[in-house]
């Protein structure tokens, strides 16, 4: 029979989190019945219940990304111990054997249901925690764990740095690729074949449309580019996070900045695709112009290498864990638009560099990025916490704790 666990999530819509917790269903399938809980109802919600997996909602709220407001602080404490005594509730109700939580976010709710019901808890961290308030507390929800998984040694640095005590129960186990198969490296050609454009170079980016990410730096760094390549394209793939105005608002200010610089025909807005592997065969280089150490391991740049397409990105966060300087790209420091702009000038300017380059993304991803590895070490991980002996509470002791 397999093992009920409840997933606990943070946004109810496909990011990068929401991509490596469907690598963790895949490796637990064989044996674990998951229960996904979401603070709404959302696209990612609804894409699970379709492949026949139980979905619910816990009343977390929704918080924008970045800097918070003192509303959202003080609201925060209040609904996580309101959501961790609802979930304790299912916990007890429903026979869930691991709480799994995806995400700082849900953290301390989850931990909270955990102690509750006297089930383990499974921590996985995907981005790297640059804010102290934010690590503060995610670091003291974090004693409370019993194991965590970061995705990235950068990742579990910054938890460490406010815990060094968490280390007895951190593990470092990187977000996975599938290799590129050649028939889909073939689908992929063909289909980048129908996307339009502009007869010069290629610059790609492909990521949620956040302050963060660098986009203003990107531009900044095309229209530098635009006087040796005046036809070069820069494809923007992705989309702002739907719950946030400040997002939005970044968006608003790139487009206006587009125009301020005459750069209306080289950019290219091409929405968010679940599947952007028509565009890694349409570009010629990857950006990734991070401004800030919140990268964990960036999907995008492992995906570019899974394309054999080279990287130009911020030393930051987990980046260099995946793109090594002269192997399978370049890195800049974050926020430099002048060094940007000249990296990617010495991709697409030197032919036999680039080559290089491409060839060292062939080779350059090792095991630490293969689904077999990934999955094996959730397995082990899984399965340990579900054979080790705990207290269990029962559903009347829950609800007189409550």
């Amino acid at each position: 029979m397999k093992a009920r666990v409840l997933f606990l999530d943070q946004q109810s819509w496909r990011a990068g989190g929401q991509r490596v917790l469907e690598d963790v269903f895949e490796a637990l399938r064989q044996d674990v019945d998951p229960i996904v809980a979401f603070p709404e109802d959302g696209p990612f919600a609804a894409e699970l219940r379709g492949r026949n997996i139980e979905t619910l909602t816990y009343p977390l709220g929704i918080y924008r990304p970045g800097e918070k407001s003192v509303g959202e602080m003080l609201a925060f404490p209040i609904r996580s111990l309101v959501s961790g005594l609802k979930l304790a509730r299912v916990v007890a109700r429903r026979g869930i054997r691991l709480i799994y939580i995806n995400g700082p976010r849900c953290l301390p709710a989850g931990v909270l249901a955990a102690r509750l019901t006297g089930r383990p808890s499974l921590f996985h961290l995907h981005r790297t925690l640059t804010r102290r308030s934010e690590l503060l507390v995610a670091a003291r929800a974090a004693r409370l764990a019993t194991r965590i998984v970061a995705c990235s040694q950068a990742s579990a640095d910054a938890l460490l740095s406010a815990d060094p005590k968490l280390g007895t129960k951190m593990q470092v186990v990187y977000n996975p690729a599938p290799p590129v198969s050649p028939e889909e490296r073939q689908r992929g050609q063909v289909a980048a074949r129908e996307l339009p454009g502009s007869g010069g170079p290629i610059v790609g980016l492909v990521a949620r449309f956040t302050p963060g990410k660098g986009l203003h730096v990107l531009i900044e760094a095309a229209a530098r580019l635009r006087a040796q390549w005046p036809q070069i394209q820069i494809e923007m793939v992705g989309a702002p996070d739907p719950q946030s105005p400040r997002d939005a608002a970044y968006v608003r200010q790139i487009e206006a900045r587009v125009a301020d610089l005459g750069l209306g025909s080289n950019v290219r807005w091409a929405g968010y695709h679940s599947d952007p592997g028509p565009y890694f065969a349409h570009f010629d280089v990857l950006a990734v112009p991070s401004v800030d150490n919140g990268d964990g391991v960036p999907m995008v740049a492992i995906e570019a290498s899974q394309w054999s397409v080279p990287v130009v990105a911020a030393r930051a966060g987990g980046i260099p864990e995946v793109v090594r300087d002269g192997v399978n790209g370049l890195l800049v420091p974050p926020g430099d638009e002048e060094a940007l702009a000249t990296a990617l000038e010495r991709v697409l300017g030197d032919p036999a560099f680039r080559a290089r380059l491409v060839a060292g993304a062939r080779t350059s991803l090792d095991h630490r990025f293969s689904p077999e590895t990934f999955r094996s070490a959730i397995r082990g991980i899984v399965s340990g916490l579900l054979s080790a002996r705990c207290g269990v509470a029962r559903e009347e002791e829950i609800e007189a704790r409550a």
